[in-house]
């Protein structure tokens, strides 16, 4: 039981992406368990709280939970928008606004600060709050 507990402590920050548009979770660690869910989006953060073997309990947004094959993940850094927000030229909310950004739309993590994130996509790069983002801490 402790070495359970110490293992979801040391994957509590860190996020990983999905490789592909199709990815089974599961209810356990292994093929045998039932597949409860069904990615069908390539770069979704997902973010790791535990792992066995060569699979990883990742949870989503949604707070949904489940097994993923460590294959079919990727250390890329995605993010995906939690609320409808705005792209910034600079760290600054005063700073030009550079575009509109939906809710769930996914982005590049180029770089971090304390409260802000660079972000990309293929239409530019903004600066975002790391408040409206999931897949940082």
């Amino acid at each position: 039981m402790l070495s359970l507990f110490l293992s979801k402590g040391l994957f509590a920050n860190t996020f990983v992406s999905t490789k592909s548009n199709k990815i089974n979770m599961r209810t356990g660690p292994g093929v045998n368990y039932p597949v409860t869910w069904i990615y069908t989006c390539k770069n979704l953060p997902l973010k790791i709280i535990e792992e066995f073997e060569n699979w990883k309990k990742v949870c989503d947004i949604k707070e949904d939970c489940g097994w993923i094959r460590s294959n079919l993940l990727s250390n890329k850094r995605y993010a995906m928008i939690k609320e409808n927000t705005y792209g910034y030229q600079k760290q600054n909310m005063n700073s030009k606004i550079t575009m509109k950004i939906d809710k769930y739309a996914i982005m590049k993590i180029e770089k971090c600060s304390e409260k802000w994130c660079l972000l990309s996509f293929s239409k530019g790069k903004a600066w975002i709050q790391k408040k409206c983002i999931y897949g940082v801490d």
